[in-house]
């Protein structure tokens, strides 16, 4: 069996730090699968895990451009794609520190190593991605006792954090919520540095994406 692979460099722009985190903890690794006259092949399963267990960070079906991208920890991995009419492969992949897209070929031939994709879900669009993260917007509203941002994100953060400086010197994670109080020591600043993260854990191992950092003016307040 052959097996091409060829690695493909994400887009290094500012939009990166958007989508997903790059820190010494976590990184963003994808494959793009494609037949072997280089078309995408849409609805192939492909699960991302461990020697110990294949699918502990997930299990997905590649969307129609034939990939899939999940935050993933520092770790040796190994991934795991088949699809009916193809011969399954299963690869290993060391532990990286930056966000890599790698494109893999899939043959036509006897089946090879299986990825059980846990949803049900047939050959249709059906890419599960980790969603980034983004701030869209952050609004300053002033309550009768109490000023908060109202912001609004895309990508389900799970903390956020507030500070004068834009490295974060001392400003501590919060948990996220719609609306946010602001502390009293912030109001009449003109610049204010807001950011949102997205943390979990899994058996053992922890992931974390940042989004883009926003600055609110709160001169008016």
């Amino acid at each position: 069996m052959k097996i091409i692979t060829k690695l493909l460099a994400l887009p290094t722009i500012a939009a990166l730090a958007l989508a997903f985190s790059s820190t010494a903890n976590s990184a963003t690794f994808g494959v793009r699968v494609i037949s072997d006259d280089g078309t995408p092949v849409s609805g192939a399963a492909v699960c991302i895990g461990t020697h110990g267990n294949y699918k502990q960070f997930g299990s997905f079906f590649t969307s129609t451009s034939g990939d899939v991208m999940v935050d993933v920890p520092a770790v040796p991995l190994v991934v795991t794609i088949s699809k009916n009419r193809f011969t399954g492969l299963r690869m290993a992949e060391p532990a990286r520190r930056f966000n890599l897209v790698k494109e893999v070929r899939l043959l036509e031939g006897v089946p090879g190593p299986r990825c059980r994709a846990d949803s049900a879900m047939a050959e249709a669009d059906t890419g599960l991605r980790s969603p980034s993260l983004k701030i869209n917007d952050v609004s300053v509203v002033e309550g009768i006792y109490s000023v908060f941002l109202k912001p609004s994100v895309d990508g389900s953060p799970s903390h956020y954090r507030l500070s004068r400086n834009s490295s974060f010197d001392g400003s501590r994670w919060q948990a996220f919520d719609d609306s946010i109080d602001i502390d009293e020591s912030l109001l009449g600043k003109k610049d204010v540095y807001f950011q949102v993260r997205r943390y979990k854990s899994a058996a053992g191992a922890a992931i974390e994406a940042h989004s883009n950092v926003v600055k609110v003016d709160l001169t008016g307040v």
